[in-house]
């Protein structure tokens, strides 16, 4: 959870813990805050708008009621003036906080996060629908004050147009607004306490009187009460509106003590104008017109100006709580979104203090009360919304009994009964059912829109696209806004006198009518007029004042040395930093020559360069005081004009110039010891240099000797290696092949013996043959054919198992043979009968299918028949081995084959052995002519096959051994031999 991010406090109060953010603070990431910008009078002004806004409610209640109104007034101001202190207190505790009740709602329902959202918005919402209304309330005044002189009102622009204005200033800086704001609210407040006071001691003391008290008292039901403390309680708590603007207030004590005056000035005010409306607005002709019935109240003490004033009251009353509401209801928004409670692009603010998504999304809700456009029904709408906050207030002052924030707990949990009962009987019974319950469903609504922005990728939902469009329109500021504003003042004035010239006639045959209509004139060109300034040359002269106070504080700040001198070279202004550099104060610059404190330039500014270096060294004596320091200075002096040299020229005595000046002297002497260092560095370089390279060429030849003995031994045990694997092997098969070839010279014998044997058999019976009966003699005939057949296949195959011993008996001799021509493509042949035999050995249900392709033209080339027979078993044999494995895997569907292909290359000749096995994979391809590397499983081969078979052809032969494969189809060894090889 984010931790709440403060304001020091101004006036002396200390913040207390408060309660952690409900969610991550999106301000915790930007520095964006409400400036302190306004004065404790302007906030006062938006503190007093609740006093007159009973005006516009007061007279509809007493003419429903009459003189018991004032049993619904004064519950409504107890609980007004009660509900003033309290908040005072939580202001005091949370002096950094903006929006006031509703955000200290959230504070005080910390536990409860969903319900203290729902009755912020609820709060939210009662104040941002009150420009709308008040903007139809004006509109009647000017359409009642139309009627008479047969003039049609233009209801509808009237109501668009005194809605927008508020929000046309606030657009531009709550400080605009809280001026004008404060400049109409005072009198407006002391012309409806002198309405209060005058008229009670009116009703008191004059002989006109019709009597201080009311001769009868109608009876009042509670249903009647309840459905009026309904409106009435929603106007008296309006007045603590001054809690809003803590946070942007220059002295938020003083701020807060707004709230204790309203609270004294609540009773005189509603208590006051409640009795005199009671006794002097009697007719019933007057109804429910609020201009009628406080005319009707005012004109016996007031006499002939009460029109006037009562107008001003009627139309200040509305356009200033419009004002009020503009400004209060985006800080509540501002402080939810700071609070993580609503999307963080209400958090956005420029730097003039503008809540500016929060300024839109506040005037989206106004244009819902102008389409309903019943004062009436916003009235009861708000009051539902804003009764749910005071008892979400009352509620959170409860739970928080005992904390010192909390002011009368028992009386806050009377009150918040009391609201309820009022909500109930007053607004469910007695109003419109359908408009309470939209109050309490509009502030849901008014969440699931802000749920809505958060999770839409619509740019304006989001602060960064605030942020360009602030940055862009700051810098599209208008060329010649002078001639702009002069041009839309003429176009007001203009507009002002035209209408006075069109309507003059009806006018002064109404002077009343014309009075009020001027009143209402001279309040709206006001709020016209400072809503177009605050929308042509305000926004230019803060800017310009903002790039006045960013210079002005550039040139208070800045490291370097800055001089502002007239055109004889005179100094005019001077920095710190020049204060520093000449060691002299201020005032002992101001009037000096600048050229006398550096003699290098001459007189005139005029004449000196742009960019040069100069030398401080005075002597004594220069100066009233010299210089503290007698070291000379070197300085970099840069000069500009302040005025362009056409201005220059029509006004010399204007003339202006800066000079900036910086102490290169510490750079000067680090330069210079730095040359120097350089050079020094540059001899000892070279000599190091030239002794470095002949060590460096040292080290390599001894390192490559190194690398050349290193590699010799590794050889030499790699040969040893090999030569004891294959002389154990070679001693192992020698052995085998003589064992076998004993048995077998036997079988060879004896076969040749017995053939010879059956032979003179064969003949002896031929002799013999007649003895014997013809059946007996043709059988015995065949056995002996057989028999004789037999034997000579044994023979035949007891000589080729002889061959395949001799074979192996050579292949097992460990040394290389001799280098002789051989018939390469028998000596291929042998060999692959040899690795089939051997293979079948090992495997009694291998069987392969062998091709051959031999080239004839080949002939003899010279070899080590014994190396290159070794090479071609190694490599045949893996071949076997790889077509096997395959079979295993994909059984029967897959047939083993051997391709061994010869080919004549002129000088050379090529041998393919090619397998339709698995092939090798591109991580094994790589190593398989490293020594002992193997993919068989263990016991089933040494890994020296291909290693040895590599150095046999390409080493002893001066040959190519090339593989080409494809995984999972085929692997292809390709030998090259040369036919006439160099025996070296």
């Amino acid at each position: 959870m984010a931790t709440d991010i403060r304001h020091q406090p101004e006036n002396g109060y200390h913040s207390q813990p408060t309660q952690p953010s409900l969610r991550e603070n999106p301000n915790s990431r930007s520095p964006m805050r409400l400036p302190r910008t306004l004065s404790p009078l302007e906030t006062w002004g938006f503190g007093m708008t609740g006093l007159i806004t009973g005006v516009t409610v007061a007279p509809a209640i007493h003419v429903a009621i009459g003189p018991n109104a004032i049993f619904v007034w004064l519950p409504a101001v107890l609980v007004g003036v009660m509900l003033n202190l309290q908040v005072k207190r939580l202001g005091e505790h949370w002096p950094e906080m903006s929006g006031g009740t509703p955000n200290y709602i959230t504070r005080l329902l910390s536990n409860y996060p969903l319900l203290a959202r729902y009755t912020a918005s609820a709060y939210f919402f009662g104040w941002a629908v009150y420009p709308s209304l008040n903007a139809i309330v004006i509109t009647e005044l000017i359409k009642a004050n139309l009627e008479p002189l047969g003039i049609a009102c233009p209801e509808t622009v009237l109501r668009i147009g005194f809605t927008i204005i508020a929000y046309i200033v606030a657009f531009s800086g709550t400080r605009a607004l809280g001026i004008l704001h404060s400049f109409f609210i005072f009198p407006a407040v002391g012309f409806l306490l002198v309405f209060s006071i005058q008229g009670v001691g009116w009703l008191a003391f004059s002989p006109d009187s019709p009597g201080f008290f009311p001769t009868s008292w109608p009876t009042l039901t509670f249903v009647d009460w309840a459905k009026w403390s309904f409106l009435g309680i929603y106007i008296t708590c309006g007045c603590e509106t001054a809690s809003s603007f803590v946070a942007d207030s220059r002295r938020p004590g003083e701020t807060l003590r707004a709230l204790s005056l309203a609270a004294w000035l609540i009773p005189p005010v509603f208590l006051g104008s409640s009795w005199v409306l009671m006794r002097l607005a009697t007719s019933p002709e007057l109804g429910e017109d609020s201009f009628k019935n406080l005319l009707a109240a005012a004109s016996p003490f007031w006499g002939q100006s009460a029109s006037l004033i009562v107008t001003l009251l009627l139309a200040s009353s509305a356009l200033l709580a419009s004002a009020t509401g503009v400004s209060n209801a985006p800080r509540i928004l501002y402080q939810l979104a700071l609070d993580g409670h609503v999307s963080p692009v209400f958090a956005f603010i420029s730097r003039r203090g503008v809540l500016e998504p929060a300024l839109v999304f506040s005037f989206l809700i106004s244009s819902l009360g102008l389409l309903w456009g019943d004062v009436t029904r916003i009235s009861v709408v708000g009051c539902a919304s804003y009764l749910i906050t005071m008892m979400a207030l009352y509620l959170g002052l409860w739970l928080r009994r005992g904390a010192p924030e909390v002011r009368w707990p028992w009386w806050a949990a009377g009150f918040f009964f009391l609201d309820a009962v009022v909500l109930v009987v007053g607004g469910f019974l007695s109003w419109s059912r359908e408009d309470v319950t939209i109050g309490l469903l509009l502030p849901v609504a008014i969440l699931a829109v802000d749920a809505a922005i958060r999770r839409i990728s619509f740019a304006p939902f989001h602060r960064a696209w605030w942020i360009r469009h602030y940055r862009t329109r700051r810098q599209s500021q208008i060329v010649d806004f002078v001639a702009f504003q002069v041009i839309v003042l003429i176009l007001l004035v203009c507009s002002a006198v035209s209408i006075g010239w069109v309507f003059r006639s009806q006018l002064d045959a109404n002077s009343s009518v014309g009075s009020n209509l001027l009143a209402v004139l001279i309040l709206t060109v006001t709020f016209v007029g400072v809503a177009v300034a605050c929308w042509t040359s305000l926004p230019q002269v803060v800017s310009m004042d903002e790039a006045r106070e960013a210079a002005e504080q550039l040139f208070v700040i800045a490291i370097d040395a800055i001089v502002v001198l007239d055109e004889n070279g005179m100094i005019r202004q001077a920095n710190p930093a020049s204060e520093r550099l000449f060691e002299l104060s201020r005032g002992e610059l101001s009037g000096s020559h600048l050229n006398k404190l550096l003699p290098g330039l001459a007189f005139g500014p005029e004449r000196w360069p742009i960019r040069s270096e100069q030398t401080l060294n005075l002597p004594v004596g220069v100066l009233a005081e010299p210089l503290r320091h007698r070291d000379s200075r070197i300085l970099e002096v840069a000069i500009s004009n302040r005025f362009s040299q056409e201005a220059s020229l029509s006004n010399q005595e204007l003339q202006e110039y800066v000079v900036i000046l910086r102490d290169i002297t510490d750079r000067k002497q680090a330069q210079e010891a730095l040359q120097k260092a350089n050079e020094e560095l540059e001899i000892k370089v070279k000599e190091r240099t030239s002794e470095l390279s002949h060590t460096v060429e040292q080290l390599q030849n001894e390192v490559e000797e190194r690398q050349r003995i290193e590699e010799n031994l590794k050889a030499m045990q790699n040969q040893i290696v090999v030569q004891e694997k294959l002389a154990s092997l070679g001693s192992l098969t020698a052995g085998i092949a003589h064992e076998i070839r004993n048995p077998l010279n036997f079988v060879n014998n004896f076969s040749e013996l017995s053939a010879e044997l059956t032979q003179e058999l064969f003949e002896e019976f031929g002799n013999q043959g007649e003895r014997l009966a013809p059946e007996t003699n043709e059988y015995i005939a065949e056995l002996l054919t057989d028999l004789k057949a037999n034997l000579k296949k044994i023979n035949q195959h007891g000589q080729r198992a002889d061959k395949i011993v001799g074979n192996m008996l050579l292949h097992s001799r460990g040394q290389s043979g001799h280098w002789e021509a051989t018939d390469i493509n028998s000596l291929l042949a042998e060999y692959i009968n040899l690795a089939y035999h051997g293979m079948r050995a090992k495997e009694a249900g291998f069987n392969i299918t062998i091709e051959t392709d031999y080239d004839n033209d080949i002939g003899e080339i010279e070899v080590v028949p014994q190396d290159i027979g070794r090479v071609f078993l190694n490599i045949i044999s893996n071949a076997c081995y790889a077509a096997y494995k395959k079979q295993q895997e994909m059984g029967e569907e897959f047939s083993p084959l051997l391709d061994v292909r010869t080919r004549n290359l002129g000088d050379a000749i090529e041998i393919r052995i090619r397998d339709n096995g698995s092939g090798i994979k591109p991580e094994v391809l790589d190593k398989i002519f490293n020594p002992f590397f193997t993919t068989k499983p263990p016991a089933e081969g040494t890994g020296l096959g291909l290693s040895i078979s590599h150095d046999v052809i390409v080493q002893q032969h001066r040959g190519e051994l090339k593989v080409e494969t494809e995984v999972g189809n085929y692997t292809e060894f390709i030998i090259i031999l040369p036919k006439k090889n160099s025996r070296s």
